[in-house]
Parts: structure tokens; sequence; C-alpha cells
């Protein structure tokens, strides 16, 4: 028998099939709407969303148009930090593969809110394998935003990732420069001294 726990579980695994039913029967309609926009079915996730106040649905009514290529209402700076990122990946594991091209058109237009978004969408691209996607976006927030250690480190992985421990061992020495005692960046250039 499926409980809200077991629900969420599935909902942040992207598994809507088994528990739109179960959010929608039991009124718990932010969830539900996600389910919707998951599937695809961006006009009903707006319908049910609009209807749910609270911050993060807010942030999926101002998604939904980024995911039909085009654009209404910003979103906020701190709606952006929160959700963007997840909301990537998950669409990523609903395999809303042309929903995350369209968002990613309108990457110049998150980071014109929140000069974070490029580093935020690297990253989730780096972690879901799409790597020179990611570097895309890296090299648009060092472009912006040099000072910032996690962008270096980040360079780093992706170095790591093409196997060219050089340019690896100079960005987690970038990354060090800013903010010496990073322990994960003081870690990782001990194993590309190693190599």
């Amino acid at each position: 028998m499926i409980n809200y726990d077991l629900a969420k579980k599935r909902l942040e695994a992207a598994q809507t099939k088994d528990c739109e039913d179960y959010f929608k029967l039991n009124g718990y309609n932010l969830e539900y709407g996600y389910c919707l926009l998951l599937d695809g079915k961006l006009s009903e996730a707006e319908s049910v969303l609009r209807k749910v106040d609270s911050v993060r649905a807010d942030w999926a009514v101002k998604l939904i148009p980024f995911m039909r290529g085009y654009v209404e209402v910003l979103p906020t700076y701190f709606q952006i930090r929160n959700f963007l990122e997840i909301d990537i990946n998950l669409l990523l594991m609903a395999r809303q593969n042309d929903a995350v091209a369209y968002i990613l058109g309108g990457a110049d237009l998150f980071y014109s809110v929140n000069c974070e978004a490029y580093k935020y969408i690297a990253r989730v691209m780096m972690n879901n394998g799409y790597f020179e996607t990611a570097k895309t976006y890296l090299d648009k927030a060092r472009d912006n935003t040099y000072n910032d250690p996690e962008l270096h480190f980040m360079f780093c992985q992706y170095y790591i990732h093409i196997q060219d421990f050089e340019k690896a061992l100079s960005s987690i020495e970038e990354c060090l420069k800013i903010l010496p005692e990073y322990y994960p960046a003081r870690k990782i250039k001990e194993a590309l001294l190693l190599k």
C-alpha cells in the first residue's frame, strides 16, 4: 500500500506513474502538479499548480513557460538557487529532454537574476553525464564569477573525467588559491599529484 513517504520517494525518482493517483486522490496538489509536469502535461500541471499557495508552486508555474520555449515572468533569485538544479535533474530523470533543452535556452535569463545559474546548470548536467554541456556552462560561469572556488572545483572534476590531469591540477590549484582550506580540493590535489 502506498503512503505519502513512499509516493514522495517515487516522485523524487521521477517515477510518476506510481504516485500520481495517490497525490491527486489525497489532495497533495503540489506533488500532483509536479507529477503532471514531469509527465510533460504542462497545461494540466500549470492549472493545478496555480491553485497552490507556495514558493515551490510559484517557481514551477514560472518554469513551465521556459519548458515551452518562451518566458512570461522571471523567477526570483532564491527560486533559482533553490529549485533550478533540482528540477532540471528531475526532468532529466523523467526523460523530458526537450523541456530541458528549452530551459537551457533560457539560461541567460536565469543568470540575469542569479549569477550562479550557469554553475547550477553545469553541476546538474555534469552529474547526469552531460559533460560537454556542463563544460559550456562552466565556461560561461568562469567568464562572470571567476573567484568562486566551487567553480574551479567543478572544472577539476570535468578535467578528471576527460583525463586531462594537468588541467585538473591547475583548476584545483586555482580553487585552493581562493579557499586554501577547502578540504575536498586539498584531497583531490593530493590524488592528482600522485598521477
